[in-house]
């Protein structure tokens, strides 16, 4: 249950009101909204009503904003945390209303109730295109994971289960660079294509053996 702590009109939109549950900024709502549920300032909510306030204030438009944005590509649940408060941010700039971390939460729970939000799925998939379109290595993959929020037990699930050959790939990336090195002297050419090697996220080892075929 959350306690309506404060009703406040919006500075641009009078007709619109800030609704504070808690003492904390929940959502923003119309006049007709407020008549229906009664909102007003010491009234409690149940958490049904809340989250049946929440949709059809804030929910309910920003899920079409998500069709959108998931058409494009999937998303990490951090990805999409992210562009939520990105966007609040942007609409604060503007002098708009904000998106309280309530809503994400809500938000972010439907989607992943609609199966757009899986991070096990995700992750599979972004070794699967990222194997694909620039032959990264094992260390590169688990960087970009995590850094799109992935647990590090799914990361190391969905590597563990990845069936590429090191080797195979890291040729693969080598050869598309040898057009452009084929001038380089032996011992240039062997630092440049290590160095790359690595940068992709391949280990010393897998990168020395290579680089050793190539030259």
């Amino acid at each position: 249950m959350s306690k309506i702590t404060s009703v406040e009109p919006q500075k641009k939109n009078p007709k619109r009101f800030n609704i504070f549950l808690d003492g904390q900024f929940a959502f923003g709502a119309d006049e007709d909204l407020i008549v229906s549920y009664r909102i007003i300032p010491g009234k409690i909510i149940e958490q049904k009503d809340l989250e049946k306030l929440l949709f059809e204030s804030e929910v309910g438009k920003l899920m079409e904003r998500m069709y959108g944005l998931f058409s494009v590509r999937q998303r990490s649940e951090k990805e999409t945390r992210d562009y939520l408060k990105n966007l609040s941010f942007k609409r604060k700039l503007k002098d708009r209303e904000e998106i309280s971390d309530l809503v994400i939460d809500l938000l972010v729970e439907r989607l992943k109730a609609k199966g757009m939000i899986n991070d096990l799925e995700f992750a599979k998939s972004w070794v699967e295109a990222r194997r694909k379109s620039k032959q990264k290595g094992v260390r590169a993959l688990k960087a970009e994971l995590f850094q799109k929020g992935i647990d590090r037990e799914i990361i190391e699930e969905v590597v563990k289960e990845d069936d590429g050959s090191e080797e195979d790939l890291a040729e693969k990336a080598l050869e598309k660079k040898m057009k452009s090195w084929k001038n380089l002297e032996r011992r240039e050419f062997k630092k440049k294509a290590l160095e790359f090697l690595m940068r992709r996220g391949f280990d010393y080892e897998t990168s020395k053996t290579v680089v050793e075929k190539f030259s």
